[in-house]
């Protein structure tokens, strides 16, 4: 607890960035982060290294098209757990902002939808291996905070094994299984655009007059 303290004490000294953060709960959007911008906090440490390009703790992600089918397009690799690339679209609907998109594991496609409650919050749903939702708040200028429940649902799968010991095949079958979770994250996004450097103060220089100049006499106290 100590460290998150000091933590949100350094990131709120630090210039704050109005965008929030490009990854809902669960899920990507196709959003990338400003050049120069960082997100740190709970579960978060991305940051765009260039224009449509950002990398951390979320895994890589470019932003292909900026407008494609009215929307956003975005192909990236999740690092969370284990390589998975994905492709995901975005597009700003008059709910909110609703994103779709395909991956390899589980289930190859994934959504999620975005709307806009009030000025500091905002409801999120998501289908993907599962279901979840949960609210999205503004705390503070540059803070989000995400709160959420969720349940994951992996389908039962047929394995083929061989048994060396018989030299003989059988399957083993993994049962479906169910798994709530609860979503905690607090991101704190900021701008780490190198400042310019200030313009260097010259003395003034004054122009010296030409030809010789009087001299104040001494006076005798």
């Amino acid at each position: 607890m100590r460290k998150i303290l000091i933590l949100i004490v350094i990131l709120s000294g630090m210039a704050y960035s109005d965008n929030e953060p490009t990854w809902l709960m669960s899920v990507p959007t196709a959003n990338v982060l400003p050049k120069n911008t960082l997100s740190a906090g709970i579960i978060y440490l991305d940051l765009s290294i260039a224009d449509s390009l950002e990398i951390g703790a979320h895994g890589i992600k470019y932003q292909l098209l900026k407008d494609f089918e009215g929307g956003r397009l975005a192909l990236g690799a999740s690092f969370v757990f284990g390589l998975y690339p994905y492709a995901v679209w975005t597009k700003n609907i008059d709910l909110g902002e609703l994103s779709i998109g395909i991956n390899p594991f589980p289930y190859f496609v994934f959504a999620s939808i975005e709307t806009k409650l009030s000025d500091t919050m905002r409801f999120i749903g998501e289908v993907h291996n599962g279901v979840s939702a949960g609210l999205r708040n503004t705390i503070a200028k540059g803070w989000w905070l995400d709160i959420g429940l969720g349940l994951t649902v992996y389908p039962y799968k047929n394995y083929l094994f061989y048994d060396f010991a018989n030299t003989d095949y059988f399957y083993y079958r993994f049962p479906t299984t169910f798994s709530p979770y609860v979503v905690i994250s607090l991101c704190y996004n900021f701008d780490i655009s190198p400042v310019a450097p200030l313009p260097e103060v010259k003395p003034e220089s004054k122009p010296v007059e030409d030809g010789p100049q009087p001299i104040d006499p001494i006076k005798d106290k």
